[in-house]
């Protein structure tokens, strides 16, 4: 099963009212703060905001459009790393949770999607409601779907780059501020050879270390997903914790997940094994959802800053195709 088949949104129970008020201002100021910021960097125009943010139906409607657009256009890695949102999943997303979006006019005066992210929360009433990360009666934010245009240039015709890193930046700096209020927990899953989300989220905490907004990231756990016949669905994938605290206890070694030696024939297992040897559990989580068993593993923390990954030809030959027929099919659907 592959992630973009994975049902979403995950299982989760409704945050309070006045929280999720508060979520969406705060986001709202982290984007006007963002976006000027950069009016006086050499990249002016490019502007950070909120899809929430629109007024006009007709432009809401038509980005919805785009949002579709730009991730099925722009996200043709592993499979394996990224869930790519349908139509219906962006809608969804856009009636309940923060739609981070990263733009700029082109040459036709039209907004152009340079980067998205999608900053979903729960509130779990049992442990067993998500099985992904498992939580209970904790307001818990995730930073899912982030996403940069490929290959996006200035005006000057140099790549824009470190894009993804801002939009985590402010992603985790919203949080940051959240949590002074109400304790917030802010968590994001990345496939455990994704080497670009990990090191864009890493090089983002720094930056704001250096800015003196004390977080630190680690390693939390990984979850599994095995089908009927106890084989694995797909990778392991990372939980990576924002400790916007900085009060967390981790362990400070430099770690290596080497996984040039995992064999195609068994990779999931392979790269499983090569994450067990070089973790420690502290608690598993079992639970089944779908006809399909997830266990996660929660683990002695490890500070992210200190982990590299060896992913050799591990994650190569499992390209996705961009689907923009099936997603115009959808369009014409959703919007009858």
């Amino acid at each position: 099963m592959e992630k973009e088949e994975k049902e979403k949104p995950r299982p989760n129970k409704k945050i309070n009212g006045d929280i999720k008020q508060k979520i969406f201002k705060t986001y709202i100021k982290e984007m006007e703060e963002k976006t000027e910021q950069f009016k006086k960097t050499n990249e002016p125009n490019i502007n950070f905001h909120l899809f929430q943010s629109m007024k006009s139906k007709n432009l809401v409607r038509d980005s919805i459009f785009d949002l579709a657009y730009f991730y099925d256009s722009n996200f043709t890695g592993n499979k394996d790393f990224m869930h790519v949102p349908n139509i219906s999943n962006i809608v969804k997303n856009i009636l309940h949770y923060p739609v981070m979006l990263s733009t700029r006019k082109n040459e036709f005066g039209h907004n152009e999607i340079l980067g998205a992210t999608t900053i979903k929360f729960e509130n779990n009433k049992s442990i067993h409601d998500n099985p992904y990360f498992p939580s209970e009666n904790e307001n818990v934010l995730s930073i899912t779907g982030i996403l940069t245009k490929a290959n996006a240039i200035d005006n000057n015709g140099n790549k824009i780059r470190g894009l993804g890193k801002e939009l985590f930046k402010s992603a985790i700096k919203g949080a940051y501020y959240l949590n002074k209020d109400k304790k917030i927990r802010l968590v994001c899953e990345i496939d455990c050879r994704n080497t670009c989300s990990l090191y864009s989220i890493s090089k983002a905490v720094r930056e704001l270390q250096e800015e003196n907004i004390n977080v630190q990231i680690y390693l939390a756990g990984f979850y599994e997903i095995f089908d009927s016949s106890k084989v694995l669905c797909e990778a392991p994938t990372f939980i990576v914790e924002i400790d916007l605290d900085n009060k967390k206890k981790l362990n400070n070694n430099n770690f290596i997940f080497d996984y040039t030696n995992c064999q195609s024939t068994n990779l999931y297992s392979d790269l499983s094994n090569v994450i067990c040897k070089n973790t420690k559990d502290s608690k598993k989580y079992y639970n089944f959802l779908n006809g399909r068993q997830i266990i996660y593993h929660s683990i002695k923390p490890i500070n992210a800053l200190n982990i590299n990954l060896n992913v050799g030809t591990s994650a190569d030959g499992n390209e996705r195709v961009p689907l923009l027929k099936t997603i115009q099919l959808e369009i014409a659907s959703e919007l009858d």
